[in-house]
């Protein structure tokens, strides 16, 4: 080898090293960019997530307060119906309370009688006022305010309107302060036979209601 050669080898060896140097210098810094790169945006992420979960609970209570604020307000004949319902007494204060012998206490019971379906009593029935005055005499003209006074204690009792009455008989119920009627509805649909006698001064009371299944054999 001759000592040209020798020289020129020598002067290539360090310009590789430089080239060599220079390429890792470059790799190095893309290198440490992307570092940077990356850690920015793992950073950047883990700010974002932290920053969501803080913002969560504020969200909620945003949506619970706007929650209330859409509350309905109530139209003014809401307000009216509770006005109402609040000035309306309770069922304890508007019915008063009413004792057992105010409210009449009906007994019912068999009759051996096979038209009769039950026999009603009631020791708190009252006479039907009457407009008669003077010596009481029964009649049974059906003109007569006697005959519209037993009509309309007989009424009562039965519970039936005298537009809607049918009466079969009016009679003498074994002397002349004792009267019996039998009677029902036009339709016959409710039949009944009402014994009743005369309270001075007071009027005609009835003492028994007797509920018939037929007006067969009634009068």
């Amino acid at each position: 080898m001759s000592e040209r050669q020798t020289r020129s080898g020598r002067h290539l060896q360090p310009s590789r090293n430089k080239k060599l140097d220079k390429l890792l210098n470059v790799l190095i810094g893309v290198v440490v960019v992307l570092i940077i790169i990356t850690a920015t945006y793992v950073f950047k992420w883990q700010d974002d997530a932290d920053q969501a979960v803080k913002d969560e609970p504020v969200q909620e209570e945003q949506s619970g307060d706007d929650e209330k604020e859409v509350e309905k307000e109530p139209t003014d004949e809401e307000k009216e119906d509770l006005a109402v319902e609040e000035d309306k007494p309770s069922e304890e204060e508007s019915e008063p309370e009413t004792s057992q012998e105010e409210q009449g206490t009906a007994e019912e019971s068999a009759s051996d009688n096979p038209i009769v379906e039950k026999v009603i009593t009631n020791k708190n029935w009252q006479p039907t006022p009457t407009t008669q005055t003077g010596q009481h005499v029964s009649s049974y003209d059906d003109t007569s305010v006697d005959w519209a006074e037993k009509v309309a204690t007989v009424s009562t009792v039965t519970g039936i309107d005298q537009s809607n009455m049918i009466i079969w008989r009016m009679q003498n119920n074994g002397g002349p302060n004792s009267s019996i009627a039998t009677v029902s509805t036009n339709d016959k649909s409710q039949m009944y036979r009402v014994s009743m006698e005369w309270v001075d001064n007071e009027g005609w009371k009835p003492v028994k209601l007797e509920q018939l299944n037929t007006l067969e054999g009634a009068y």
